[in-house]
């Protein structure tokens, strides 16, 4: 279930800015550690973003 969707555009150095609404509704902070992963198919993938206290 989509609670909130929000697009952005990839910068010329690679970097995808998360939009401000996003970034509140799931409380990142400045500095905070997050881990990013690709999942699904191929054909079908998708990116998803969990905040995190440390790496691992």
């Amino acid at each position: 279930m989509t609670l909130m969707r929000a697009y952005a555009r990839v910068d010329e150095e690679g970097r995808i800015p998360i939009p401000g609404n996003i970034r509140r509704e799931a409380k990142l902070e400045p500095g905070q550690m997050v881990e990013i992963k690709i999942q699904g198919t191929q054909l079908a993938q998708h990116i998803t973003i969990h905040a995190r206290k440390a790496a691992k």
